[in-house]
Formats: C-alpha cells, structure tokens, sequence
C-alpha cells in the first residue's frame, strides 16, 4: 500500500511539472510581448477630455481577464478579454447599451494588435469590424476602425485622462 501511495505522489508530482510548464501564456503575458502592458487606465479624446470618447481598460482578475468600457454621447459598451486555454487565443465578448452584442478574437495584424469583431445590432443586422490599438511613447493610445472588407476606416488618438 505504501509503495502504491508513493508511486502516486510521484505520479502527481510529475504531472503537476508537466501541466505548469506546459500552461498557455496569461492575458497580461500576451499584453507584455505585445508592448500593450500599458493598456489599462482610462484613455479619452484629447479635446474635451473624455467627453466625446472614453475607453477604459481594468483587469476584472489579474492578468487573465480584462474589461472594458467605452462610453461616447451615443452609445456605451462593455466587454470582458480573456485567453482560452484551449487554443491559446485571445478572446472578447462585448455588449452595448443599444441590445447589440459583439464576439471576437485579437491578434497581430501588421505588428499591430487588431480585435476582429463580429456584432449584431439590435436590429438583427451583422458587421465584421477590425479595431486596431496601439500605444505611442506610453502617453497616447491611437485606436482604429473598419468594417473588415474595407481597406477605408477612421483612427482617433486617446491620450491618459487628466484627473
């Protein structure tokens, strides 16, 4: 009994090593290598401070789920990214105040971190969207916007929110 019990505590102790060297990258990993670490805060439209646009990043659980909200005098949204573990991609799933809904994946599209968006408004009707974020010089936050078959969109450059 006892060398059955050790072989098991051996056993296990084996797995555990295999299982934690073998884990995916977590969300603020991914974040990191993807020079975004400093992503979270809040990021507005220079121009009124936040009137116009803020978007807002928060890790909900520390380096593996993060939430954001975006808020403009026409719409407000929120969203949860997270990684899954499965496949090692990096996941988001948003909802607006409209009844619009919205799935997607991030991934580095031209060494630019690009969320392709599935939504479907409250009227039944579906987009692809690509929302391209990146940070310059850790002060401003230039994101972008298409639908996916467009090769025209728009950008707005986000600066951190002035207290």
């Amino acid at each position: 009994m006892k060398t059955t019990a050790r072989l098991a505590l051996i056993l296990s102790s084996l797995l555990l090593c295999v299982t934690v060297s073998a884990r995916a990258e977590n969300l603020g990993e991914i974040l990191e290598r993807a020079e975004l670490g400093a992503l979270t805060g809040t990021w507005v439209d220079e121009d009124s401070n936040g009137e116009a646009v803020t978007v807002t990043y928060t890790w909900r659980i520390r380096n593996h789920v993060l939430g954001l909200s975006v808020k403009s005098p026409e719409m407000r949204s929120e969203a949860m990214i997270a990684v899954d573990p499965r496949s090692g991609d990096v996941v988001h799933a948003s909802a607006n105040d409209e009844g619009g809904i919205g799935q997607g994946k991030w991934a580095e599209e031209n060494g630019v971190a690009t969320l392709t968006l599935k939504v479907v408004n409250a009227d039944q009707e579906k987009m692809t969207l690509k929302i391209t974020h990146r940070i310059v010089d850790n002060k401003q936050l230039v994101v972008g916007m298409k639908e996916a078959d467009s090769s025209e969109g728009e950008e707005i450059t986000l600066v951190r929110k002035a207290e």
